[in-house]
């Protein structure tokens, strides 16, 4: 049987360039459901149903800022299962009216309360025996990006170019980062690595959890970040990372989310400081579901 979900993946992977810099995007918007989050939600919900932990009518939950949960309901709709979604309050209006069009039900905590909504999570699939999809814990984020997105980005630019200098990417879970790193480091053994963070939530840096404006990325924790992967933190504020993806848009035709926006502006930051000249970035999902807070 045909399925949306079988069109996850195989993104294109596009120049952008600056000033004689050329930073290649991952463009995850045009993944079905508009965000990276596609793979690793497929990847969840295909091992479970393998092992025979779903059927139809069961019921899915997770915690999120927006995209993951956007991804589940999509699946969950394709399937024919519940999703109950868990989210802080202060995430894009937009976010939240894509959930009820996909038939989701949606439970908001206090804004900024991740450890909250993970929380209300765990507790309501134990007691009501739902399925946890359990991204932030979950080492199948991690092995959907070492499967898919390295290999897909090692394919298209190995193509064309000598190895990157730096591959850059924002911290939500910490998935995309960790799996498409560890992939990309069997090939590219010199090249850096670069961990994306809001500076009003700079946590991997050493920081405290704070509110800020990149939704999808600076959740409040480390998650699945092993630093050890990592040769460099890039803490971005919220208005540069709201200019650049602006910026994309006016000047590029590039309509991309605010953490695509923040991923671009450090691969630029990173290789202006470093006298390099090539970067991968994820262009994380589209920017229609910011516009209530662009």
């Amino acid at each position: 049987m045909n399925r949306l979900s079988q069109y996850v993946g195989n993104t294109p992977l596009i120049p952008i360039t600056i000033g004689g810099c050329t930073v290649w995007g991952k463009c995850e918007f045009m993944n079905p459901s508009g965000s990276v989050k596609d793979r690793m939600a497929t990847f969840i919900v295909n091992d479970a149903e393998r092992r025979k932990i779903l059927k139809r009518g069961s019921t899915l939950c997770e915690a999120t800022s927006g995209n993951s949960g956007i991804a589940f309901a999509m699946l969950a709709a394709e399937r024919g299962y519940k999703m109950v979604i868990i989210m802080p309050s202060n995430m894009s209006e937009e976010r939240k009216d894509m959930f009820r069009y996909y038939g989701a039900k949606l439970v908001e905590v206090n804004e900024g309360d991740f450890d909250g909504a993970i929380e209300l999570r765990d507790r309501m699939c134990e007691e009501k025996g739902w399925f946890n999809c359990n991204q932030f814990h979950n080492p199948l984020n991690i092995q959907a990006h070492y499967e898919t997105t390295g290999p897909e980005i090692y394919g298209q630019y190995n193509m064309y170019n000598s190895p990157p200098d730096v591959f850059v990417a924002g911290t939500g879970t910490g998935g995309t980062l960790m799996g498409t790193t560890k992939y990309m480091k069997t090939k590219w053994k010199n090249m850096k690595v670069v961990a994306v963070e809001p500076a009003e939530s700079p946590v991997m840096s050493g920081g405290k959890p704070g509110l800020h404006g990149i939704q999808g990325i600076g959740d409040g924790s480390k998650f699945l970040v092993d630093l050890d992967f990592v040769d460099d933190v890039s803490v971005i504020a919220t208005d540069c990372a709201k200019a650049m993806t602006k910026h994309l848009a006016k000047k590029y035709g590039l309509f991309i989310g605010i953490s695509g926006g923040a991923n671009v502006f450090a691969s630029f930051q990173w290789l202006r400081d470093n006298n390099k000249n090539n970067a991968i970035t994820i262009l994380c999902d589209r920017g229609e579901r910011y516009f209530s807070c662009l």
